[in-house]
């Protein structure tokens, strides 16, 4: 599931990349558009494995939480951006959607 994860967010930060060397605006947004539906992707991936994880034990959540961490940090940095930038982005509707 990691590895599915770091490849989306490897592709969604090449879409975002090859957008913005784009000087055609339509076909920067179509990119922009393919980059944010992979960031949805990733973000209901990560939901999907929170969701499995709150129903472990939490010996093994403990464990679990030390590997996220050293896989989030062995991220390539291009990856890491996207991880960023989809933190960013979950805060943002957070913010505009208060519980």
């Amino acid at each position: 599931m990691l590895l599915d994860l770091q490849e989306a967010l490897m592709v969604a930060a090449t879409q975002h990349a090859v957008a913005w060397r784009f000087g055609n605006w339509t076909a920067r947004q179509r990119l922009l558009s393919v980059h944010e539906e992979l960031l949805k992707e990733v973000r209901r991936g990560l939901q999907k494995l929170n969701h499995h994880m709150a129903q472990e034990s939490p010996e093994f959540r403990r464990a679990f939480v030390v590997e996220f961490q050293r896989w989030v940090h062995s991220l390539p940095a291009p990856a890491k951006e996207q991880l960023d930038l989809l933190k960013a982005y979950t805060q943002v509707l957070s913010d505009q959607n208060p519980k």
